[in-house]
């Protein structure tokens, strides 16, 4: 957790002790692909958030240029100022495509095809990305 604007969902809890408890979500996992053109990261849901991924995968693989973030944003519950940074986190690291999926959620899915343009993907089941 390195942003101060990603945020873990409060409403994701797990059952601790008998209680239900905010889960910190330390098992929240991606993919990281090294390729020739940048890093590709599948993310499974990315509740700990997108960019703390990216930060992430950046560290673990040591490229900087990511080429592709393909599966789930978990935009859905962000406000508009959080998509809004993340959306410049993703310009300032030359993200050149996003496949988002499931968790991204309609509203921020638009304002991602609105930013990326063609370089965007609404990532359903059964689509194919070449990379």
């Amino acid at each position: 957790m390195r942003t101060e604007y990603e945020t873990i969902d409060p409403m994701l809890k797990v059952l601790q002790d008998g209680e239900y408890k905010p889960d910190p979500l330390a098992d929240d996992q991606s993919i990281f692909i090294k390729t020739e053109k940048g890093l590709v990261a599948v993310l499974g849901c990315a509740h700990r958030g997108i960019i703390n991924h990216l930060w992430r995968g950046r560290e673990l693989t040591g490229m900087e240029r990511v080429r592709a973030v393909i599966g789930g944003t978990h935009l859905m519950p962000a406000s508009r100022d959080r998509i809004d940074k993340t959306i410049r986190e993703l310009r300032r690291m030359e993200v050149q495509m996003v496949a988002a999926s499931h968790c991204t959620g309609l509203r921020a899915a638009c304002v991602l095809q609105h930013e990326f343009g063609d370089s965007f993907v609404f990532n359903n089941a059964g689509t194919c990305i070449t990379l």
